[in-house]
């Protein structure tokens, strides 16, 4: 999430690359005789929608979360705490949680595990929800017990623990796959690292923001949203490092996806139009080449994308946009 226009840094120029939106698949062969029908259905798929919208004129979605091995994904309402379901088949979505209920009345970043859980971050609740997909039964609800808070995104380790960045108050959140697989409900947040003495300031703004977890565990790579810069974190050692990005400039992460050392950060930080930087890191995640940059393509003011397949679904958020372009929508972006 992003509050860049309360806290806006300068603009910095970097290139544009082109990128395709998804057209769908090649039409079908015609079929002839009165088989047409089934052989229509097997071999013609239908496109998949370029967007889909979500209801509402003040929704203010923010934080995604695409279910692997179903057709659906997960959007949230910042503004009330409603969390959205969408196949990816179908142009539009649908409630799949009313806000307020459980005590969300706002949500961010949000991730689904192996499990069928949804995890989803709290904001300024200073609480991360936990549901059950398949019955929408609320299975945990994890406390900060804080005010000065708000947990921002959520980032799933191999191991199945859990990791919430925080864009107020200096810690990156634990949760343990023990704590998840518990059947208390009520259960404390606890800090995984505490940023408070670390190379990482947080200033007036928001701070942390996306983040992901290495593929061996280790690391947790974290976005300092105000300050264009990233950090490697040790969730064993607690060492926070710079990531050198090169001399690249302009490179804010309000969402991070990391496939290998692919590091891809979406922002409307300076670009209300979108902008996805993607980037290579080093074996060690300490150095980054940024490899090209994106913008447009359906974007509007986005905040954070979820991988499906060889696309991007981008959540086009328009924070403290006034007279939001309705309807508020997940845009398909073709990678």
């Amino acid at each position: 999430m992003s509050h860049n226009r309360l806290f806006r840094p300068g603009a910095a120029a970097i290139a544009v690359a082109s990128l395709l939106v998804l057209g769908g698949t090649a039409p079908a062969v015609a079929a002839s005789g009165g088989d047409a029908p089934h052989a229509a259905a097997r071999h013609h798929r239908e496109p998949l929608p370029a967007s889909y919208s979500i209801p509402g004129a003040k929704t203010y979605p923010e934080g995604i979360a695409r279910q692997q091995g179903t057709p659906f994904f997960y959007v949230g309402s910042t503004s009330d705490g409603t969390i959205y379901r969408g196949d990816v088949h179908e142009s539009a979505t649908k409630v799949f949680l009313p806000g307020g209920k459980d005590g969300r009345t706002s949500v961010a970043g949000m991730k689904t595990d192996r499990a069928g859980r949804l995890i989803v971050a709290g904001g300024a609740t200073g609480k991360v929800f936990v549901y059950d997909t398949r019955t929408r039964a609320l299975l945990h609800v994890f406390d900060t017990g804080r005010t000065d808070t708000f947990l921002n995104d959520v980032a799933l380790a191999p191991n199945g623990d859990a990791y919430i960045s925080d864009s107020i108050h200096p810690t990156l959140w634990h949760i343990t796959a023990a704590e998840l697989k518990s059947k208390q409900v009520q259960q404390p947040l606890h800090v995984g690292v505490d940023l408070t003495n670390s190379p990482m300031v947080y200033d007036d703004g928001f701070n942390g923001n996306g983040l992901v977890v290495t593929g061996d565990g280790r690391y947790v790579l974290l976005a300092d949203y105000n300050d264009y810069a990233f950090y490697r974190v040790d969730v064993r050692t607690h060492q926070v490092v710079p990531i050198d990005l090169g001399g690249a400039k302009g490179v804010s992460g309000d969402g991070l996806l990391l496939r290998g050392n692919n590091l891809t950060a979406v922002t409307e930080l300076d670009h209300p139009e979108g902008q996805i930087s993607v980037l290579k890191l080093s074996h060690d995640y300490t150095k980054a080449t940024l490899v090209r940059t994106v913008h447009g393509h359906g974007m509007h003011s986005p905040s954070t994308a979820a991988v499906d397949g060889h696309d991007l679904l981008i959540v086009n958020f328009q924070f403290q946009i006034a007279d939001p372009k309705l309807p508020f929508n997940v845009v398909r972006v073709h990678v």
